[in-house]
């Protein structure tokens, strides 16, 4: 018996299908799910309040336990900022004068290739500045903010 001839066109054309295809079902999931993380997120807000109103940091029943912890965010607002703040709180080598290393800042600014940077910061290292200045560094937005997690009970 003969193999099949396989072509690229009809094989690019069967990958369209599908992606179609799995585009239709992952829809159909949405819609499923959507009901149950409705009334997930109708139980975290039940917890949350309760806990806050008792002023509780964490519960535990028999079902499991709910406890608050702490997460930390931190967004680039302005690059560009962020950039300009570094360079100039970098200290200048020894054997160069300080004109001179304002020039050498300069020209890094103005000709750096910053784009093969992510536009993000390190979050431990912001908040040690936030905590050492009580300042948020020019660019960029920080918060903390308390988080739901959950552990499930042996019940």
């Amino acid at each position: 018996m003969a193999e099949q001839e396989v072509s690229i066109d009809a094989v690019m054309s069967r990958r369209f299908e599908l992606v179609e295809q799995a585009a239709i079902i992952a829809g159909r999931h949405k819609a499923e799910l959507e009901p149950l993380n409705e009334e997930l997120r109708l139980c975290e807000l039940f917890v949350k309040d309760e806990m806050n109103k008792g002023g509780l940091q964490q519960v535990k029943t028999d079902a499991g336990m709910a406890y608050f912890t702490t997460k930390d965010s931190v967004k680039v607002l302005d690059m560009g900022e962020v950039i300009h703040y570094m360079l100039a709180a970098a200290p200048p080598p020894v054997d160069i004068t300080p004109p001179v290393w304002l020039r050498i800042l300069n020209h890094i600014q103005e000709h750096g290739l910053w784009g093969l940077l992510n536009n993000a910061v390190n979050k431990t290292a912001a908040k040690e500045i936030i905590e050492a200045t009580k300042a948020s560094p020019p660019g960029i937005e920080y918060r903390s903010f308390k988080d739901l997690s959950w552990r499930r009970g042996k019940g």
